[in-house]
Order: structure tokens, then C-alpha cells, then sequence
């Protein structure tokens, strides 16, 4: 799937994003909790930030809410999500810029003490993940931080299986068309697993790459760029 039908799907996506996403992802806000509790930077440190695949701005928020010093670049393909991302975080000011691209081929930037990216980077194959990583090494500065939430695959095909059985049940349980839903993710994603893109991590030159929380197949990973 090329990611100009992605970028479409999420145009017409974005105005319900925000009240849907928990009803699809299990464990979502004690995910927000945890990466918080990851980014190691003292609360007033002044750093700057990207938000990969930003949508409408909730970990750009709370960064921008938890580290007042921080700046955010906020990267999106789709156009509505990132107009619906400075409605929401227009308290901000200028501590949020944005910017509309295709984070596979388009620059987005250097000089990051800060990287994350929630629920995008599984719409890259296996070789678009690898070289997105070794880009976004050399786009960090040394002691950065990246943290990576994202949808997975299971360590072997039947583990996949057993979890992607467990996520519908749960899609179902909060009155969500779950059939509906799992086409649309065999259609638009290639999530890898989460050993795989650790590995990957680590080739690109990132330290301590590694899984700091996983549920069924949801991950939070990264890795650091040594001082």
C-alpha cells in the first residue's frame, strides 16, 4: 500500500481521531503515562523535539505540557490531522511549529535532543523502517532519546496470530466493528516485530535499543545516541 492512500485514509480520519483511538488501542493512556516517565530530561530542560507522524498532537501535547522548556516539531502527512493538531495545541504558541511530509523521503529536520512517534512508523516495510532509523540517528544529538509506540508483530507467526485474536476481541468488546477495523490494518500496515526493529535500532548506531512496554501487539521501544 502506498502511502498516499495512507495519507488519504487519515484525512478522513482525523475529525473523530482522538475519541476513537482508545476504543481501538488497548492500554492507550497508561502507554502516554509511561513515555513520559521515559524521557529522562530534567522538567525545565531545553530541549528541542520532533513528533514523527504527530496526528492530532497528543504526545506533542504532552511533552509541550510536561517539559515547558521544550520546542516540537510537529510532522504529519495528512493535512487535517496537523490543522486539528494547532487547534488543540494553539496554547502552545510558537513552542509548536508544523509540518506537512512524507517522513519516509521528506526532510524533517536535525538537531533533536527528542524523538517520538506513536502509531506511524508501522506503515514503512522492513527496509523503509531500516533506513528511516539510520536517518533518524544522524538527526539527533548526542544524548538524544527515541521512543517509538507502535503496532507489532508477535515473535513467531503464531504468537501474531494469538494476539491479533486478543486486540479484535478487545476492538469488539468497546462496540467496534472489529472485522471492519482488522481489514483496514491488513490492507494499510506492515508492522515488523519488535525484535526485529530493536535489532534494527542498533545497526543504525542507537544505544540501549530495547522494548520498555509491550501488550498483545503494542509496543513502546528505542534507544538512545550515546554522549
Amino acid at each position: 500500500m502506498n502511502l498516499d492512500t495512507v495519507r488519504e485514509q487519515f484525512e478522513q480520519r482525523a475529525f473523530d481521531y482522538d475519541g476513537l483511538i482508545p476504543s481501538l488501542i488497548p492500554r492507550y493512556r497508561e502507554q502516554h503515562d509511561l513515555i513520559l516517565q521515559l524521557i529522562s530530561f530534567e522538567t525545565n530542560a531545553n530541549i528541542k523535539v520532533l513528533d514523527l507522524g504527530a496526528g492530532t498532537g497528543i504526545l506533542s501535547a504532552l511533552i509541550l505540557q510536561g517539559f515547558p522548556q521544550a520546542n516540537v516539531a510537529a510532522f504529519d502527512i495528512a493535512e487535517n490531522m496537523l490543522k486539528i493538531c494547532q487547534t488543540n495545541l494553539s496554547g502552545f504558541g510558537k513552542r509548536l511549529t508544523l509540518q506537512q511530509g512524507n517522513f519516509a523521503e521528506d526532510d524533517f529536520g536535525s538537531g533533536y535532543d527528542l524523538v517520538v512517534s506513536g502509531l506511524a512508523i508501522h506503515h514503512l516495510d522492513s527496509e523503509g523502517k531500516q533506513k528511516l532509523f539510520q536517518r533518524l540517528f544522524r538527526s539527533m544529538n548526542p544524548g538524544g532519546i527515541l521512543l517509538i509506540r507502535d503496532i507489532v508483530t508477535g515473535a513467531t507467526p503464531r504468537l501474531t496470530e494469538q494476539y491479533e485474536k486478543l486486540w479484535r476481541q478487545y476492538m469488539k468488546a468497546n462496540g467496534e466493528d472489529d472485522a471492519a477495523w482488522f481489514q483496514k490494518y491488513l490492507e494499510e500496515d506492515i508492522p515488523s516485530s519488535v525484535e526485529e526493529q530493536t535489532k534494527w535500532l542498533a545497526e543504525a548506531g542507537f544505544a540501549d535499543a530495547g522494548c520498555h512496554w509491550r501488550y498483545l501487539n503494542f509496543a513502546i521501544f528505542g534507544g538512545v545516541v550515546r554522549s
